[in-house]
């Protein structure tokens, strides 16, 4: 494991100040390694260390164990994409509020695709991005609990930048795939780290609200008000659910095959094109 650099971005003013709300933001220090275990491992470490102390954003260029939602491998080659994670400290963020962190994260890496020219940019519930049907990023977010508050999170992301050959059961994505361009690795992360910031400061000055964060989200919702196929994780049942709205604690609401609502947890549901 190697450090290689130390720096800052020099945002506009106004996000170096500190949050009265929600968050607090100071001018993110980068961080790069050349190779880690995870770069949310990493920032857990220095946090136990007492080595951090604002917002830091730590990149890497390969992962050897990185992880994804239901403890799966991200698999990435070296050098080829933006692994990364973003560490925040969060005032009074009660628990019960928490999705809101995934939607902001989630909304800030499409912003960025769709700012670099890609289309059909989508959010898969509750967070894994998508272009075109194909997965281009995922997020896994670390919170750190004092009794029902949150009071820092750790926002792992990995994002197909300039990889264009996957394992034939993947059905992923990348920038350089969709765009035709390679990229730079380290401005992708510097600009979805910016898109994040913005919006965080929106949130915390109250310009956005939730509502106005979920309508955002559901927008971008792949399947939003439409059929789709899924699988119950308990019984491998495949049925179909419309998809309807989510809820604050971030649980999916959608109709059944018997025009039921139900309510369901990232446990109890997996999406039958994940398994084809």
């Amino acid at each position: 494991m190697v450090r290689n650099e130390f720096t800052t971005l020099n945002f506009a003013s106004s996000l170096a100040q500190e949050f009265t709300m929600h968050v607090q933001i100071n001018i993110p220090k980068f961080i790069h390694l050349s190779d880690v275990d995870s770069t949310n491992n990493y920032i857990a470490n220095m946090v136990r260390n007492g080595h951090i102390d604002s917002v830091t954003v730590v990149s890497a260029d390969f992962q050897h164990d990185g992880r994804g939602q239901r403890a799966t491998k991200w698999q990435s080659l070296i050098a080829q994409n933006a692994l990364f994670s973003v560490y925040l400290q969060w005032k009074q963020f009660d628990s019960s509020n928490q999705f809101q962190i995934s939607m902001i994260t989630a909304l800030a890496i499409a912003q960025t695709l769709e700012q670099l020219g890609l289309q059909k940019v989508k959010i898969k519930w509750p967070n894994d991005i998508y272009v075109a049907d194909k997965k281009i990023a995922g997020i896994l977010i670390e919170n750190d609990m004092t009794g029902p508050i949150i009071s820092s999170s750790i926002l792992g992301i990995g994002l197909n930048v300039n990889q264009i050959q996957f394992d034939s059961n993947i059905r992923a994505t990348s920038i350089k795939l969709e765009s035709g361009q390679m990229q730079n690795v380290a401005h992708i992360i510097q600009l979805v780290t910016k898109n994040l910031i913005q919006t965080l400061e929106k949130f915390a000055q109250d310009e956005i609200d939730f509502h106005t964060l979920k309508s955002a989200y559901l927008q971008k919702l792949l399947g939003f008000e439409q059929k789709v196929w899924v699988i119950d994780t308990n019984t491998n049942r495949e049925f179909k659910i419309k998809i309807l709205d989510i809820a604050k604690t971030g649980h999916l609401l959608a109709s059944d095959e018997l025009n039921e609502l139900k309510r369901f947890d990232i446990k109890d549901i997996a999406w039958k094109w994940d398994e084809e």
